[in-house]
């Protein structure tokens, strides 16, 4: 999807891009990856979010230059030293979406998944496959959710500025996570997990604006309301009760000055939980592997969040050692816990069922699968009636 302007806004600049380094490419080469071709299961704007993430710290290292199009396809400009990694998460892609025909390759025909352009050698086809982008997306009807306009710099100056005086308590939201005695049949909580309530700020700070429209931008958004949270949190009543709390934040947001200063006013007993998102995970392992020693050292834990049958179909997360790893529940789970195996069977076997939380438990079902599946941890609106005193543990009944 376009994240700026009217439609062809990317796919011009694409254009005019390849067009101005033709004329000196300097070992740069262009990849297209044809989403647009793939099954409409697999085709889905979540999935083509996380994809483009994967690419984030080449773009923000400007080894790489990404063009997100208007019909799912992506198209990357790649300096030479930057090749070899835009190389290996391309085939990660693929993996990713091996059950797909497009992404098969077939001895003696073309790629038709991932294509790649040399641009001291194909300039020419590379820029001529550019133009057929931007004429086919200026043709395209617009869609439906781009209602209200997306962030632009200057409209995030402007929130932000307003963040860094704004109360933020009403905006802070937060849910219980109880761990389920195998044993006893009795629930207790971990702990509360606090978010901020994306929607309430846009509601309050920027009512005619979509601030999830453009993906790196709300990124620095989220940092700024990272560190507005972690100034703000001891203020809510049951993160000064909970036994342990948890915040999703980002991976940069803690290694910063301000999460020292947060984690140094944490009472003793209290153990912080810090909540990554497994997109974040993938696209810097490096900065990830230092978070989780540096909380391990402190005390503290790291929970990767955000796991799907799609992440973990990228994602070891038994390799990657965290305290907890939340597995968002679907229907389609019911599927995985079979004798030949799966991703989510084989993270359980790795860290242990007592590690797993599994999220969004709205139903009976939900949480009789996790059981059966010996999962420890549950969160969700079918649990949120446990969010009581955090130190009294409240009994319910094994499902089954």
């Amino acid at each position: 999807m376009n994240s700026q302007g009217a439609r062809g806004y990317q796919e011009g600049l694409l254009v005019d891009t390849l067009d101005r380094m033709r004329r000196n490419p300097e070992g740069r080469k262009v990849v297209h990856l044809r989403f647009s071709q793939l099954m409409p299961h697999n085709r889905t704007p979540v999935r083509i979010r996380i994809i483009n993430r994967m690419f984030r710290n080449l773009e923000s290292g400007r080894q790489a230059q990404l063009f997100p199009i208007g019909n799912d396809d992506l198209v990357i400009v790649v300096n030479a030293g930057a090749q070899r990694d835009v190389a290996n998460v391309c085939e990660r892609i693929r993996t990713l979406f091996e059950s797909d025909p497009v992404t098969h390759l077939k001895d003696g025909e073309p790629d038709k998944f991932i294509l790649w352009f040399d641009l001291g050698l194909d300039a020419a086809l590379a820029i001529h496959t550019a133009q057929q982008l931007r004429a086919h997306v200026q043709k395209m009807p617009p869609r439906a959710e781009n209602a209200l306009p997306n962030l632009t710099p200057a409209v995030l100056d402007d929130v932000q500025k307003k963040l860094a005086f704004a109360n933020i308590v009403p905006f802070i939201r937060d849910q219980v996570a109880v761990r389920l005695d195998p044993q006893t049949s009795a629930a207790s909580i971990e702990f509360y997990e606090f978010f901020m309530a994306i929607a309430e700020v846009q509601k309050l700070l920027a009512p005619q604006i979509n601030l999830l429209g453009d993906r790196w931008l709300f990124q620095d958004l989220s940092r700024t309301m990272d560190q507005r949270m972690l100034e703000m949190i001891s203020r809510h009543p049951h993160a000064r009760s909970a036994p342990a709390i948890s915040l999703n934040l980002n991976l940069e947001t803690v290694v910063t000055p301000t999460f020292e200063s947060f984690v140094m006013r944490v009472p003793k007993e209290q153990k912080v939980i810090v909540e990554v998102q497994a997109v974040d995970v993938l696209t810097n392992l490096t900065l990830y592997n230092e978070v989780e020693s540096a909380l391990s050292q402190m005390g503290h834990a790291v929970l990767i969040d955000g796991l799907t049958t799609t992440a973990l179909s990228v994602l070891d997360v038994g390799k990657l050692n965290p305290d907890y790893a939340k597995l968002v529940w679907s229907p389609e789970l019911l599927n995985t816990m079979d004798p030949r195996g799966s991703r989510a069977t084989s993270m359980m076997k790795q860290l242990g069922g007592n590690k797993i939380v599994l999220s969004r438990v709205d139903s009976a079902d939900a949480l009789q699968w996790g059981v059966r599946s010996g999962i420890g941890l549950y969160q969700g609106r079918f649990l949120d009636s446990f969010s009581k005193p955090a130190r009294k543990p409240a009994p319910v009944r094994k499902p089954g």
